[in-house]
């Protein structure tokens, strides 16, 4: 095992290879590792490779912290990324270090990890990566949940369909349904934001949904999602609009105070 030496930079991607851990937890390039497991990293690359190789060899868990466009966020990794990379300038690394020890960390417990998917007009879902126990208990509840009306009210056809041939298909069907909701519940998820136009954008670790929206909105300040506590972004055109208004406002209120 290489010696854990400090250097003065940090690892940025150069190239993410084609079908590397990577491009699964899409990294980009120009992405910057900045730390493991909430240390400030100036390993290098041979000595972060080895340390996210044992992660997997020991079936272990670490926090890679990101930069990407100034906005840090983290990562839940098991393996190597399998990247070329670069590495950042004095200048680069102690804006960076500055930067970071403003950022609140959490420990592995403390995080959860989500998946983010969005399509042409910046309106995004968002999913927890883990499996809810109400996908397999109650499917109804976990559709509404997660809004898929249109397989709602197909499930709920489908089960008039089957109690008006007899109860023990209705509760067959019910049986297989919850079985294959609760372990199929994050394809399923997946699958129906497809179908809705939206592909894979980042995935994640926030310590809320709540969070995530916001590590979200600081990476595309046009994101819209359907429920939450962030205001809708103002779009150029409306700004405009808003600043011309504005204007008009002065203009008008300076207008009545000549004539007082």
């Amino acid at each position: 095992m290489a010696e854990k030496k400090e250097n003065n930079f940090l690892v940025k991607i150069d190239k993410v290879r084609k079908r590397s851990y990577a491009g699964f937890m899409l990294l980009k390039q120009d992405d910057i590792i900045v730390a493991l497991n909430n240390q400030f990293y100036t390993f290098g690359e041979t000595k972060l490779t080895e340390e996210l190789k044992d992660l997997k060899k020991n079936s272990e868990k670490g926090i890679l912290t990101i930069q990407r466009d100034e906005v840090f966020f983290d990562i839940v990794v098991n393996n190597s990324l399998g990247c070329k990379f670069l590495t950042t300038n004095n200048e680069e690394t102690e804006k960076i270090k500055s930067d970071f020890a403003k950022k609140e960390n959490f420990d592995l417990d403390e995080l959860k990890e989500y998946v983010a998917m969005r399509d042409i007009f910046r309106r995004y879902d968002v999913f927890e990566n883990s499996n809810s126990l109400s996908a397999g208990i109650f499917p109804p509840a976990w559709l509404a949940y997660n809004r898929k009306w249109g397989i709602l009210m197909l499930f709920i056809l489908m089960s008039f369909m089957l109690i008006s041939v007899s109860v023990f298909m209705f509760l067959l069907g019910w049986v297989l349904t919850s079985v294959y909701c609760y372990q199929a519940q994050l394809n399923l998820l997946f699958s129906f934001s497809m179908l809705e136009g939206k592909v894979f954008s980042l995935k994640f670790a926030a310590k809320s949904i709540d969070e995530a929206h916001k590590t979200i909105r600081s990476l595309d300040p046009k994101s819209k999602f359907l429920f939450s506590k962030l205001e809708q972004p103002i779009n150029e055109d409306e700004d405009k609009e808003k600043k011309n208004e504005n204007i008009v406002d002065e203009k008008q209120e300076e207008i009545g105070r000549a004539h007082v």
